[in-house]
């Protein structure tokens, strides 16, 4: 039994040392003594690899590679104790959440935790760290007196859980903490050991498990030889807080003193000086210099490239360049080389694109999660079906696996089909029994209060059975499997019922298929995967069966539980290939054999790192453990000391060149600063090569841009962005019209040549032909107020809605346009009803209102919006509120009606084609025609002394007002149109000819009185009035005036925007017209609809948008992503519309209808 310590610093050539000490006695003895090379897990494939592949040797049976959990294996095989079976990680943390769950009443503080995702993995990583560092259930009861009270009962709640935990694996079970403990019980008496000798490597700390197995080794072994980075041997002290080498010395120290206590012969130590790794100056110059304060510097630092990147992808095709070019140019193998980076989840999914953009072969050592996975993704999403209520985003998780479908036919076929289905379940709202309740789904492509009565067509008809077929695929097997779970009185048949589902759908089949496809399209580690998650689903089901098999499980509690397990399963990706780029956390990692490292993402915060607190206790409760005397695991502060550790290990893994690059800003441009050891590594050296790499290769020298060509791919990229630059007058250097030239007469031709078709792309449209626009449009177009208004918005946003007839996806949900329909629907219906009983507006009481309104949304909810109103108990809520708006807004229509001579002579009053009211039509060119078709709100009617007057009234859920400029562009003519119609054909109407009352806006709405003063009820009512009180444009003349309010006399009327003063005239404030401003602004919009059916039928379909004060119609289109408009763009502008006075635009109008134009 004997002990020797190897140490030196990091390149020193420790490992190298022990192998050549291995292979001398392999060499010398092939069949002698066992020698037990004990490395951490990560290290073990490369240690194997550097082993079996030596010419010397000629393979290895004496000398064999294990990690801890290997050797105990080995141990355990021989001396016994494998009998019990292996539980995973998944397995765990099903044993956990199932004890959770059955104890949840009784946890103090993780019973409302319980339920978050990864919870059951951080207790887990708890209970692990326990069994580590050898505390066990009934120490914690001690501990718990003298800790504080919160911390007392996290304490309670772990060890009940740990306690049921350890009683669970007793006997049963065995886990890797198991193994580690068996190890050291096992090795005292194991042959194998006694024989052996053994070497420890690549290990800068141990857990006190680890601890125990290596000083049962040191008891058994023949000898023991334990490499240490470190400069010196810390025998008779620990290193200071503040030292280099302070995790590995007081591991040193701590070995050295268990030996010393154990009797075990330790050797002289090894200790070794030198560079055996680091074969570049510069490289030893910083290793040698890392720690120094001051430092001394060198001139030479030809291996050391310090890189500022202004983006996180910049720096990985900065990366990528020198890769290709170190490669083809210095011969250096692609497994020569490692991309160093510790926040991989910031870099991932760059890495890889940019990587397989430059085809550069990579492999990621980084375990990922399976959740992801199709597999995985069916069954979580299939338990949450069952257990949510048949939700829509569960379903079509499920649904988008592919799996619940036959691979027979075409997936693509059937992903199209299922897009058809989702947009019908959002836009009615489907979920829970709606699934199952055997009833069918109907279609109808209109929605609406007045599309309710139609008959349903053959192609709704066609299409409704086809929705019905894809519902019954999707729910009739998540319907029997909620059968089998609701029927299933344990957890065993829980499991059966889940794989019988998966049996079901033919899984297997699927996998092997999936796996098989990308095995053909050259995906290896995709193709593992596949297989990897079939195995892993079924080893989960049965270490659930064994866990929990004849216990009681309700569906509920058997998802929860599940989940838990697929929480924890992981992918193990061994490389693929041979000669591969590794991509590592240089923290976890241990490499070996690298050239080149390429050390990204050197910010403050990642080196050094910013600690969390991300587990179950922080920092102040296990220093407060600690003290209380309980070995935990220690804190953030501690890990925090042996950042300058990790990023010396970190820049001193390359032997010959290394790059340190970092971003200065990420992707959403938030500044990022670099590490403070970028400043460490520019004071080692007089001059240290530095560089930029920019987002465009344009903002560098000529020598620089060079370097971006050098694979075709991301090549041309960059060149469509010189040339881009060369139209706006920048300088463009000859090489890239030489890697132009390249493309021209390269088998990239054709691709290159639709990329660089681009440099001559201008975002504007071309007219329509005559022939495509009648087909669009038709010859006897019939068009709405709101289609020309948005014509005059922008015409490429008419095109897309009326022309190609893009919608926006439905969604169920209550919106202001089904809120506004409503409205009108239901003030219809009230003045139907109030006709119907011989009843008059200006009659009805509040409590008449308040009951109209209430029946009137009773009847009308049913039809609104697939029945939106009546789908839950918010929107029964929301209907309520709505009633008492529309009561409100009658109320206070009966009380106008009280006091004004006008009256109702039609409600939403239909105008256009077999309609009630002729439309107004246009002959265009082309021999098209356009029709003016639409409903409008109210019309109301007066009798004067000599004249009949006719108003217009819209009732709107949002303030509005009249805005001349908007009329005057064509933004808004609502209002002037209805008022044309109705004085058009006033003798349908009123049987004479009739003169404009005016054009009213009345906002229903349910207002709230802000005031801090005590008010009457008389003064409440007048301002509730007064908030009701009509706004748009009223004619200006005394008696229409007082027929739209008797009761004024002075001041501003409540019911109309006009006022008189005290001399009898009009107040300022009075928004009125004449008959003569009436007819020519009617004239004027005749005029817009003429224009516009002519620009229409001509092909127009600009992009050309309006800006008028702050309002853009941009502001709520739904079609930006198809017109790409870019104000940035020389060809993208707004048309700038300045406001004017109404005086001004009238007399404008009467400008341009004497001239004739618009």
């Amino acid at each position: 039994m004997a002990l020797q310590f190897v140490v030196g610093r990091s390149g020193s050539g420790k490992t190298d040392r022990m192998i050549a000490e291995m292979k001398k006695h392999v060499l010398a003895d092939p069949e002698g003594r066992p020698i037990i090379y004990i490395v951490p897990e990560q290290m073990s494939f490369l240690s194997e690899y550097r082993l079996a592949a030596d010419d010397d040797l000629g393979g290895i049976i004496r000398a064999q590679v294990y990690s801890f959990t290997r050797l105990a294996w080995r141990v355990l095989q021989e001396e016994g104790g494998m009998s019990r079976q292996h539980i995973t990680p998944a397995g765990r943390n099903i044993l956990i959440r199932k004890i959770i769950e059955e104890n949840r009443d009784e946890l103090a503080v993780f019973s409302k935790s319980a339920d978050k995702t990864g919870f059951v993995s951080t207790v887990e990583g708890m209970l692990t760290e326990f069994r580590q560092y050898l505390i066990k259930p009934s120490e914690m009861e001690e501990h718990r007196r003298t800790v504080p009270a919160a911390l007392a009962d996290k304490l309670r709640d772990l060890q009940k859980i740990y306690t049921e935990f350890d009683q669970a694996l007793a006997g049963k079970y065995t886990d890797s903490e198991d193994y580690m403990r068996l190890l050291a019980e096992k090795t005292g008496k194991s042959d194998y050991i006694r024989e052996a000798d053994i070497y420890i490597d690549g290990f800068h700390s141990f857990t006190p498990q680890e601890y125990d197995v290596i000083r049962s080794l040191l008891n058994r072994a023949q000898n023991v030889t334990i490499a240490i980075t470190a400069d010196q041997a810390f025998r008779h002290e620990d290193p200071e807080d503040i030292h280099l080498f302070r995790l590995t010395g007081r591991t040193y120290h701590d070995l050295y003193k268990m030996a010393a206590e154990a009797g075990v012969d330790v050797k002289e130590d090894l200790v070794i000086n030198g560079h055996k790794r680091q074969k570049n100056e510069a490289l030893i110059h910083l290793e040698r210099q890392f720690e120094r304060r001051p430092a001394h510097k060198a001139e030479k630092s030809s291996g050391l490239t310090l890189i500022q990147a202004a983006g996180r992808r910049a720096e990985i095709e900065g990366a990528a360049r020198e890769i290709r070019r170190l490669a083809r140019t210095e011969n250096y193998r692609y497994k020569q080389m490692a991309v160093l980076v510790r926040n991989g989840e910031e870099y991932r999914p760059i890495i890889e694109t940019v990587f397989d953009d430059y085809e550069i072969p990579f492999f990621i050592d980084q375990k990922r999660p399976m959740l992801n996975h199709p597999l995985i993704e069916l069954i979580r999403s299939s338990i949450e079906v069952i257990s949510g209520s048949w939700g829509y985003e569960a379903v079509f998780r499920a649904v988008k696996t592919d799996l619940l479908f036959s691979f027979d036919h075409p997936r693509e076929s059937m992903r199209r089909r299922m897009d058809l289905l989702e947009n019908y379940v959002l836009a009615h709202g489907i979920y829970g029994d709606r699934w199952t309740n055997g009833e069918r789904w109907t279609y109808r492509r209109y929605m609406g209060l007045e599309f309710t009565g139609a008959a349903q067509t053959d192609e709704e008809r066609a299409f409704e059975n086809q929705l019905n077929e894809m519902k019954e695929e999707i729910a009739a097997p998540l319907y029997r499997l909620q059968k089998r779970l609701t029927r299933a009185k344990n957890a065993l048949e829980c499991c059966r019922a889940l794989y019988q589902f998966i049996e079901e759908l033919d899984i297997p089949k699927k996998m092997e298929q999936l796996a098989i496809e990308a095995e053909v399209r050259g995906e290896l580690a995709a193709a593992a995967q596949h297989n990897q998650a079939w195995d892993a689903l079924i080893g989960l089901l049965d270490e659930f069966t064994e866990a929990a098999g004849d216990e009681k499980m309700s569906a509920k509690k058997f998802a929860a539980v599940l989940d838990a397990g697929l929480e924890a399963l992981e992918f193990s990706i061994v490389p693929p290939a041979a000669d591969q780029v590794i991509v590592a956390n240089p923290e976890k990692s241990r490499l070996a054999g690298i050239e080149a490292a390429f050390v990204i993402g050197m910010n403050d915060g990642v080196f050094p790192a910013r600690q969390k607190e991300d587990g179950i206790l922080d920092d102040e409760e296990r220093a407060a453990l600690i003290s209380a005397g309980m070995n935990v695991a220690p804190g953030s502060k501690t890990r925090l000391m042996d950042e300058e550790f990790v990023a010396y290990r970190t820049l001193t893994i390359p032997a010959s060149r290394l790059y340190v690059s970092w971003p200065i800003a990420d992707s959403e441009g938030k500044t990022l600063q670099p590490s403070p050891y970028i400043k460490r590594l520019k004071e080692l050296f007089e001059q240290p090569a530095e560089q930029l790499l920019a987002n465009d290769p344009a903002d560098l020298q000529a020598e620089e841009q060079l370097k971006y060509i050098c694979h075709p791919e991301p090549t041309l990229s960059y060149l469509t962005s010189q040339f881009q630059l060369k139209k706006r007058g920048y300088p463009l250097h000859s090489f890239w019209w030489d890697a132009y030239n390249f493309y021209v007469q390269s088998p990239l031709k054709r691709k290159a040549g639709h990329v660089l078709d681009s440099l001559y792309y201008e975002n504007k449209t071309d007219p329509l032909d005559e022939k495509t626009g009648l087909h669009l449009y038709g010859t006897d177009m019939i068009a709405s107020v709101s289609r020309m208004e948005t014509f005059h918005s922008c015409a490429f946003s008419h095109f897309v809605r009326h022309g190609l007839k893009l919608r926006d996806r439905l969604v169920y949900r209550l919106e202001a346009p089904d809120i506004g329909d409503l409205f009108h629907g239901a003030l219809k219906w009230m003045a139907e009803e109030v006709e119907k009983r011989g009843m008059k507006w200006p009659d009805l009481t509040p409590e008449q209102c308040r009951s109209f309104a209430e029946s009137a949304v009773e009847e009308l909810a049913p039809k609104l919006q697939n029945r939106i109103l009546l789908s839950s108990n918010r929107y029964s809520y929301i209907q309520h509120k709505l009633e008492q708006i529309i009561a409100r807004a009658s109320i206070v229509l009966s009380d106008q009606a009280k006091a004004s001579g006008f009256s109702p002579v039609g409600m939403e009053l239909a105008f256009g084609p077999r309609s009630e009211l002729p439309p107004l039509v246009f002959n265009l060119k082309n021999g098209a025609r356009m029709s003016l078709a639409g409903r409008i709100d109210r019309v109301d009617k007066a009798e004067g002394a000599a004249d009949t007057y006719l108003r217009v009234i819209d009732y709107k859920s949002g303030s509005r007002d009249m805005d001349m400029t908007e009329i005057y562009y064509g933004f808004a003519m609502q209002m002037l149109t209805y008022l044309d119609i109705v004085l058009t054909h006033s003798p349908l109407l009123t049987g004479t000819e009739a003169r404009p009352g005016g054009v009213l806006y009345f906002h229903v709405h349910n207002p709230y009185l802000n005031t801090k003063k005590f008010m009457t009820i008389e003064e409440i009512e007048k301002e509730i009035m007064k908030s009701f009180r009509m706004k748009g444009l009223v004619l200006g003349e005394d008696e229409a005036i007082h027929l739209m309010d008797e009761q004024l006399e002075t001041g501003d009327s409540l019911i109309i925007p006009a006022g008189f003063k005290k001399d009898g005239t009009l107040s300022a404030r009075s928004k009125t017209a004449d008959d003569e401003s009436f007819d020519t602004m009617r004239r004027h919009v005749r005029r817009l609809y003429e224009k516009a059916g002519n620009d229409i039928v001509s092909g127009a379909v600009d992009i050309t948008p309006y800006r008028y004060n702050k309002k853009i119609p941009c502001t709520f289109c739904s079609y930006r992503q198809v017109c790409q408009f870019d104000e940035t763009l020389d060809e993208n502008s707004y048309r700038i519309i300045r406001p004017r006075k109404n005086e001004e635009i009238i007399q404008k109008m009467k400008e341009d209808d004497d001239d004739g134009i618009v």
